[in-house]
Parts: structure tokens; C-alpha cells; sequence
């Protein structure tokens, strides 16, 4: 099953036949199979007729929707045959605070071990020393371990994201400027790629839990309140560093993405006016960039080399506030959309060892495992819920 991209603006989609097809003018860009079609993200300026709209709703085709600059605008669902047990034991877990913590500290230790991985990559490939960072993130891992409150672990988790985003920019061949995690707005390319990709993967993440018959608004480390996806957030975190953090060193420093790939937007700009262009140069092998294989030793469809030597308690969707103050926001021009997008399912199609089902297996398919762990823990099948931990 695949992701189909619609970035094209003033593109349609339309049923013809038993396909849908996307049209600008007298061009067909793509055709669309519905049945081997998981998901379809459009951007700002595509349309979808009625026909090709209720298309999607009978072969249960997700539809996001998503602004020209990439930002999370709403999305269409088919209706799912909706588990009512299910979500009563989503519910009853929210009364068992053991059974909470332990999914917490789950996911709290998973996403800061991935985060740890990561530092000791930067540390051994760009030869920097990050012994203070590491046994820093090192003591908060163990701190997370035995913490016996919830906000107790949101503010672990907040100091770990620090320590990890302080030393972050060490990982870019040339330094990129990055300072600190800022998502509303992002004002540098690095938090730019950073809120993109973030809001991409939720979304894929968000779309297992719904067809899983989860309820993705009840969660447990990520608050449960007033129209946030709580679960889905939660789910995302351990896969935050290995799918997305990595993806990023590697786009900026094969030189995929560069620096007129950006541009900044002044207060005033309403409608966020792009530049439209193609890019058919090619480009280096994001796959062969030792930053984001899954383990150090040699992964299907990674390709690696020889080693060269050696808190916030209250949570957005990335776990971080933003700037005190408004500053002008750095967006991907239309054009670095495409290349990134391309990037990252070249990423999540590639394969590597699953430390704990023993077997080879995607990052797609990775992500559909760890919401039915997630079901297995949640049933009583598991006594803890296992993270998907890189090595």
C-alpha cells in the first residue's frame, strides 16, 4: 500500500474509470489505483471531485489536507468499524495509574534512547566530543526508569529534548545555525524540515490508530484534552529520532536540500505567494547515510561503511513551545517539499532488522507493529509495552 503526494497547485483529481486520475490542464501528472492506495496527501490548491472524493471513502483512503507551505489542515475518513470494547479499555486505562506509568516510562525511555543513539552517531561521525550531553541524557534515562508520577516523566522528557536539541546543529557537516527546537513558527531550515516532517509522520501514525479502531484522542503521556490526538502523539515519540531527526542530518548534509530551498515570510504576507519548480537534477543517496540506518550493522535497503573512530511539563504536538515572540517564519519553498517528501518515503520503505520480532521488515510496517504492540499491552497480552529502540 502507498502514500500518493499531490503537491501540483491548481491540480484535480477525478474518478475515470475504476482509477482516479490527477489532471492540470490537458496534463495527467499521476494515476491513482485505489487498491494497492493507502493514503493521499494533497496541498493547498488541488481539488477533488465528488466522484473521486466518494472514491476514496469506499476503498477507506485516507485524504490529509494539508496547506501549500505543508501545515496540517484537516483530513477525510472513511467510517471505520468502530471497536466499542476497545475504546472502553482505552478508557479503563486511564483509571489504572500503574498501568499508565508503564507506558509512559515506555515511550519516555524509547524516544530518549533513540535520542542517545543519535548523539553517539554525531559524536563518532563528526568527531566531536559530546561526553557531558550523552552521560547527561544517560542519567535521565535512568532517572525516567524508576520516576512514579506522569508529570514527573513529561519533565524528564523535557529536560532530555534539551539536551539533545542543545548539541543538535553538531550534527550537520556545516553548522546550519540551529539553536533550540522552535515549531510555531519555525524561523530556521532546520526547524522547518524539523515541523514538516513531524506533521507527515503523525499522520501516518495518527491513520494506524484510527484503522486499528483505537480512539487517538485518548491518551496517557500526551494529556488527554479538548481536540488533541493524544495517542497518536504519544506513538509518534520513540520514532521521532529514527525516522525523522536522522532523515533531516541526512537531507542538509548530501546537500538535498540547501539553503535557496527556504525562505522566509514577512508578517504581512497573507497568502504565502511560492515559486513553482521543477527539480529533476539528481540527487546523492539519503539511504547511504550512516546518521540514519537502524543499526550500526548492515540493514536491507541501508547502505553502510566501515565506522570511522570512535524540563517543559506542558506538551505541544512536538513536546516543545514556541518563541516567546512572533519572529518571521522559514518555510520550504513548493519545490524542497517534493525532494523532501521523496526522502522520506524512500525512508520509509527501506528495511532493517526488527530487534524484537526478529525479522526484516519497513519503517511503514514498523509503525503498524508498535500500535499493535501498543493493542497487545492495552488487551493484557503484554505486560508492558516494548519501544522500538535503534541500536
Amino acid at each position: 500500500m502507498i502514500t500518493v503526494y499531490v503537491t501540483t497547485p491548481g491540480a484535480k483529481i477525478y474518478k475515470e474509470g475504476d482509477t482516479l486520475k490527477v489532471r492540470k490542464g490537458d496534463t495527467v501528472y499521476h494515476t491513482i489505483f485505489p487498491f494497492r492506495t493507502e493514503q493521499i496527501v494533497v496541498f493547498g490548491g488541488v481539488e477533488i471531485t465528488w466522484r473521486a472524493m466518494l472514491e476514496l471513502l469506499k476503498h477507506g483512503i485516507t485524504t490529509v489536507f494539508l496547506n501549500k507551505n505543508g501545515h496540517y489542515n484537516g483530513r477525510l475518513v472513511s467510517p471505520y468499524d468502530h471497536n466499542v470494547l476497545l475504546r472502553r479499555m482505552q478508557y479503563k486505562m486511564l483509571d489504572d495509574h500503574d498501568k499508565c506509568l508503564r507506558f509512559c516510562r515506555a515511550i519516555v525511555i524509547g524516544k530518549m534512547k533513540n535520542q542517545l543513539v543519535v548523539l553517539q552517531r554525531i559524536g563518532r561521525f563528526r568527531k566531536v566530543t559530546l561526553k557531558r550531553e550523552i552521560n547527561d541524557l544517560k542519567s535521565m534515562i535512568k532517572k525516567a526508569g524508576t520516576a512514579d508520577d506522569i508529570q514527573v516523566l513529561r519533565g524528564y522528557e523535557g529536560v532530555g529534548a534539551r539536551i539533545y536539541f542543545s548539541v543538535f546543529d553538531r550534527g550537520f557537516t556545516t553548522s546550519q545555525g540551529f539553536k533550540k527546537r522552535i515549531r510555531r513558527p519555525p524561523t530556521d531550515p532546520v526547524n522547518a524540515l524539523l515541523s514538516f516532517l513531524y506533521t507527515i509522520l503523525f499522520n501516518r501514525i495518527d491513520g494506524v490508530v484510527e484503522r486499528e479502531g483505537l480512539d487517538p484522542y485518548v491518551g496517557v503521556f500526551h494529556a488527554t484534552v479538548y481536540g488533541r490526538r493524544s495517542l497518536s502523539l504519544d506513538l509518534m515519540e520513540e520514532f521521532r529520532p529514527m525516522i525523522v531527526d536522522t532523515l533531516v542530518f541526512s537531507l542538509l548534509n548530501l546537500n538535498i536540500v540547501k539553503a535557496d530551498d527556504f525562505r522566509k515570510v514577512d508578517k504581512e504576507d497573507k497568502d504565502y505567494s511560492d515559486f513553482f519548480t521543477n527539480n529533476e537534477t539528481e540527487q546523492p543517496d539519503i539511504l547511504s547515510d550512516r546518521m540514519g540506518v537502524f543499526s550500526l550493522g548492515v540493514d536491507k535497503g541501508l547502505i553502510t561503511n566501515e565506522m570511522d573512530g570512535v524540563p517543559s511539563l506542558s506538551l505541544d504536538d512536538d513536546g516543545h513551545a514556541g518563541p516567546e515572540k512572533w519572529q518571521r517564519p522559514v518555510l520550504l519553498k513548493p519545490s524542497a517539499l517534493r525532494k523532501v517528501i521523496e526522502q522520506l518515503e524512500r525512508k520509509l520503505e527501506s528495511t532493517f532488522s526488527h530487534p524484537i520480532e526478529n525479522k526484516e521488515m519497513t519503517y511503514r510496517e514498523a509503525i503498524n507493529t508498535q500500535v499493535k504492540t501498543f493493542l497487545k499491552f492495552l488487551r493484557g497480552e503484554l505486560d508492558d509495552y516494548y519501544p522500538l529502540i535503534m541500536s
